[in-house]
């Protein structure tokens, strides 16, 4: 080795061991004695590395997404680029409309019959052998919805599609057309018919896709129409009562329930109601003759006039188990009305016979003598289960108009009291004047005596009883004679119990009476009579 070497090995600093961090520099490029110059050779090739890597990925994504894409259309109809503006479908004059036909898989279709006679300006003028204006082909018996029936014909005059979904549809069974919900023929006085058919309702609309027969294009149809087309023929049945009741105009109904006596209210009338002895001229007439009481009865009226249809059920005659076959039923309400208008009198008479449940909220109506069966909701029928003469009945029933009374006794053990009424005609009036005696004495002071009838009149039953054919001694007995019929009223009220009387009337005893409320009666009678008696209020 030369002198000069050995200076220059000498004079160089040691090496020293390169340090992590050192290392982690060098391998980044950052030593910036040599790395600088490695760095710029490497740049290059990387990069085209890089791109190569890049175009290598997409291409392979590339591929992989256009199955995918025809996957998703083949899944799902595409709607028609710039295809969104309404599709008019059928144009015709409603004069050309012969029918319309309705098919389902459930077998519930009808045929609606066009029997219109149009004039030249396409207006109709009349129909066909007087028949409705649309019928139901095979059933003329059908109370065919005159609006739903015209609704259903006006499509085969004018329909119109919200848009087109597809116009070459492949798969019908994406779109429920491979099995429809309905199938609707459109048939023309001209020969011409075209049959559409009604699919499943689209996933994002509340239309259901419409195409067609035999076509390629399918179209969203609006759910009106769609609703119109999928009924069922029961669906068009009128579903109002075929009579109007109106409860102030009720004079007579009667109520026959199966297993039951039957309950009869009746309003007098006329005559009648003038010659009545009771304050009110409402009567139960069956399964006797009582005075009715007027709250609970104008439940029943208001009850019969608020018969609503939920639905028609079908012909008698296609049914079985309604409980109305053979004209029985479980109960049957036979309703009188009596209108008065323009000086004319009109009485109605509207019959409807309530058979079978049909579910257990739900039970079948046949109304008059049509063979149309409906179905009620069982709690516009619930005042039915009160018609029971123990309910209808007046509490009240010993009210007595005291112009209809001659002459009262009361006999209470071994006490008597009797009351003389003289009614005194008044000169060129119809108004009476009433006089009174007490034990054959004058009445000197009315008004006391006329609170002592109040108190007689006025004693109110306290609850119903649960034998009508009790027979006790008797506590007390008022015996009213009349002037009007049946000329005498016999109310008895018959030892029950420590604290109740039974009372009975016309031979029933239909009411518990509290025992106290009678032997106040017999107090003030014994006051009155010593001439000791304070009227109370």
């Amino acid at each position: 080795m030369s002198e000069n070497k050995r200076n220059d090995a000498n004079d160089a600093p040691l090496k020293k061991l390169l340090s992590a961090e050192d290392l982690r520099g060098r391998k980044s490029g950052t030593d910036r004695s040599s790395a600088p110059v490695k760095k710029r050779n490497l740049l290059l090739p990387v990069l085209a590395l890089c791109v190569a890597l890049a175009v290598a990925i997409g291409i392979y994504f590339a591929s992989q997404r256009v199955p995918a894409v025809q996957d998703e259309t083949a899944a799902q109809p595409t709607t028609v680029p710039l295809d969104e503006m309404t599709v008019k479908l059928i144009t015709e004059e409603r004069s050309n409309v012969a029918s319309v036909q309705v098919e389902n898989p459930q077998g519930t279709g009808f045929t609606i019959l066009n029997n219109n006679v149009y004039d030249e300006e396409g207006k109709a003028v009349s129909t066909e052998d007087g028949k409705p204006g649309y019928s139901l082909e095979g059933n003329d018996n059908f109370n065919l919805d005159q609006s739903k029936a015209s609704a259903i014909i006006g499509y085969a005059v004018n329909l119109t599609a919200s848009k087109m979904v597809t116009e070459n549809a492949e798969n019908l069974a994406d779109y429920g057309l491979d099995a429809p919900r309905a199938t609707v023929t459109m048939n023309y006085k001209n020969g011409a018919s075209t049959t559409w058919l009604v699919g499943s309702q689209a996933p994002t609309s509340s239309g259901s896709y419409f195409m067609e027969k035999g076509k390629k294009a399918v179209f969203l149809l609006y759910s009106s129409a769609v609703t119109s087309m999928t009924a069922s023929r029961n669906d068009l049945h009128v579903l109002t009562m075929p009579y109007t009741i109106d409860a102030a105009a009720i004079t007579d109904m009667l109520i026959e329930a199966e297993g039951k006596d039957p309950v009869e209210l009746r309003i007098l009338q006329g005559d009648d109601m003038f010659s009545t002895y009771s304050i009110s001229s409402l009567r139960l007439v069956q399964p006797f003759y009582y005075s009715a009481n007027s709250d609970r009865a104008d439940v029943f009226f208001n009850g019969a006039a608020g018969l609503t249809i939920s639905s028609y059920a079908g012909d008698i005659a296609e049914l079985q188990d309604t409980g109305l076959e053979d004209g029985g039923a479980r109960i049957k309400v036979t309703v009188e009305q009596t209108v008065t208008s323009d000086e004319k009198t009109e009485v109605t008479t509207s019959v409807y016979r309530i058979g079978n449940y049909a579910s257990a909220d739900q039970v079948y109506v046949q109304v008059d003598d049509t063979t149309a069966v409906y179905l009620v909701g069982t709690d516009t029928l619930s005042f039915l289960d009160n018609a029971t003469p123990g309910y209808l009945v007046d509490q009240f029933a010993n009210l007595v108009y005291i112009s209809r009374v001659d002459h009262i006794n009361i006999a209470c053990g071994d006490e008597e009291w009797n009351v003389d009424v003289e009614h005194i005609q008044k000169e060129d009036s119809t108004n009476t004047t009433d006089t009174f005696a007490f034990n054959g004495k004058p009445v000197v002071e009315d008004k006391p005596f006329r609170k002592l009838y109040q108190e007689l009149i006025g004693l109110t039953n306290s609850k119903l009883s649960d034998d009508y054919a009790y027979d006790g001694k008797p506590f007390m007995t008022v015996t009213y004679t009349l002037n009007v019929e049946p000329g005498e009223l016999v109310v008895e009220y018959l030892e029950y119990d420590d604290n109740y009387l039974m009372v009975r009337r016309d031979g029933l005893t239909l009411f518990l009476i509290k025992k106290d409320k009678v032997e106040s009666l017999r107090d003030s009678l014994r006051a009155y009579d010593e001439g000791t008696y304070v009227p109370q209020g």
